[in-house]
C-alpha cells in the first residue's frame, strides 16, 4: 500500500510590501480564508468557522486570538508558511496532525492548525512563520518534511490496522451468530 499523502502543498510568502515595509495583510487574509473560506472579509465573518484553531501545545484557540498572533508574527517575521497535511486512507484529528508536526523537530516551533472536513478529503492547514525563505531542496526542510510524512504514515497505518481488526471481529461475530442459530435448527 502506498505511503500517506502528507504535505500536499507548501506555500510561503514574504511579509513585506514591494517597498520593503512590514505587512501582515497577506498573512491575515490567509488566516481568514482558512477560518471562513473564500470571499470578502464581511462575507467571511457571517459564516461559521470551518473548524477549531489549535496551537502547537494542542490548546484550542479563539479565531481572534489566532488573528492577533498572525498579525504579530507577520510584523516580526519575514515569511509566512502554510502547509496542508492529509492522509489518503485515514481521517486524522487535530491531535494526530499535531503529533506528526512535532515529529518533524524544531524547524517550526510554533504554529496554528485548523482541520477541515468540508472538502472531498479531511486535511489540516498549518500556519507558521520564520525569517528564512524555505527552499524545497533545503536539507533541513527535506528532513523535517520526511519526518512529518513518516509520522503521518505511521498514524495512518495504525488506523488501517485497527480497521482490519474491527472487520475481522465483525466477521467472527457473524460466524458465531450463524453457528449458534444452526445449532438450534434455525438455518439462515
Amino acid at each position: 500500500m502506498p505511503k500517506a499523502t502528507s504535505i500536499v502543498r507548501m506555500e510561503s510568502f514574504r511579509n513585506r510590501t514591494p517597498r520593503g515595509r512590514t505587512s501582515a495583510t497577506a498573512a491575515r487574509k490567509l488566516a481568514m480564508y482558512i477560518g471562513y473560506g473564500r470571499g470578502r472579509e464581511q462575507e467571511q465573518e457571517k459564516r461559521p468557522l470551518r473548524g477549531l484553531w489549535h496551537d502547537e501545545k494542542g490548546d484550542i484557540l479563539r479565531h481572534q486570538e489566532v488573528m492577533t498572533w498572525v498579525i504579530e508574527q507577520a510584523k516580526t517575521q519575514q515569511h509566512t508558511y502554510q502547509f496542508i497535511l492529509s492522509t489518503k486512507y485515514a481521517d486524522l484529528n487535530e491531535e494526530e496532525y499535531s503529533k506528526a508536526l512535532q515529529a518533524g523537530g524544531n524547524l517550526f516551533p510554533t504554529w496554528r492548525l485548523m482541520r477541515h472536513e468540508d472538502a472531498s478529503y479531511a486535511h489540516a492547514h498549518v500556519l507558521t512563520f520564520g525569517d528564512k525563505e524555505i527552499r524545497i531542496k533545503d536539507p533541513a526542510f527535506q528532513a523535517w518534511c520526511h519526518q512529518v510524512r513518516e509520522a503521518l504514515a505511521q498514524i495512518q497505518d495504525q488506523y488501517l490496522d485497527m480497521h482490519k481488526e474491527q472487520q475481522m471481529e465483525m466477521v467472527l461475530s457473524e460466524e458465531k451468530s450463524r453457528h449458534h442459530h444452526r445449532s438450534w435448527g434455525m438455518e439462515l
